[in-house]
């Protein structure tokens, strides 16, 4: 049965026909849907703590859309949608055309290829709205690294150089010379000790590759 599209929200839970465990909505945007799953063996969802780190379930818009039954709605608590943050981008400080430097930048503007990058994105001035998170490197094969805390330097949220620079440091030390990922860019993953956590990536998440 096809669904309807006003059904999905957050907390919306909908039964797919290739699994008989109900999931839960936690966040969505335009192509992904990331999502709790409930385990019968529990029984309960399967994020039963916000202290911990939590990568997402996540699946593409367009198969949940197709292919799965709306239910109900369990809403989350106020507490929950202030650690989950459904509203923050799924990707964010994407660019086809720079790549991660094997030289660590020393500050924001060294960045290989700034003044072209910024030339594009300073009309619309995009934020990452939150001031911590965690950022995971991936290793020279691509494994994902720890999660590092960052900080933002203004309260309201991290800048798209700023993203960038602070990625760019983590990422320095696991790069070799046979690359794994082309662009660069950032990618929601889930929580970490109630904060929000991203990877680092290329252009492209590692689902749309």
């Amino acid at each position: 049965m096809t669904m309807n599209p006003s059904d999905l929200h957050v907390g919306a839970v909908f039964q797919r026909e290739w699994d008989s465990c109900p999931i839960r909505v936690i966040a969505f945007d335009d192509e992904q849907v990331m999502y709790d799953c409930w385990w019968p063996h529990i029984p309960g969802w399967g994020i039963d703590s916000l202290n911990r780190t939590i990568s997402y379930y996540r699946l593409p818009l367009s198969l949940l859309l197709k292919k799965s039954t709306y239910l109900r709605t369990d809403e989350y608590t106020e507490v929950e949608l202030c650690i989950h943050r459904p509203d923050l981008p799924f990707g964010f400080a994407r660019f086809a055309d720079l790549e991660w430097p094997s030289i660590p930048p020393v500050a924001e503007d060294d960045f290989p290829g700034h003044t072209s990058f910024m030339a594009g994105v300073e009309a619309s001035n995009p934020l990452l709205h939150t001031e911590k998170l965690y950022l995971h490197p991936f290793g020279p094969k691509g494994s994902v690294k720890p999660g590092v805390l960052l900080e933002s330097e203004n309260p309201t949220g991290f800048t798209v150089d700023e993203v960038l620079w602070h990625a760019a440091r983590l990422q320095a030390p696991h790069l070799r010379e046979i690359k794994v990922t082309t662009g660069v860019g950032i990618y929601r993953s889930g929580i970490q000790r109630k904060l929000p956590s991203y990877y680092i990536w290329g252009a492209k998440s590692r689902m749309e590759e």
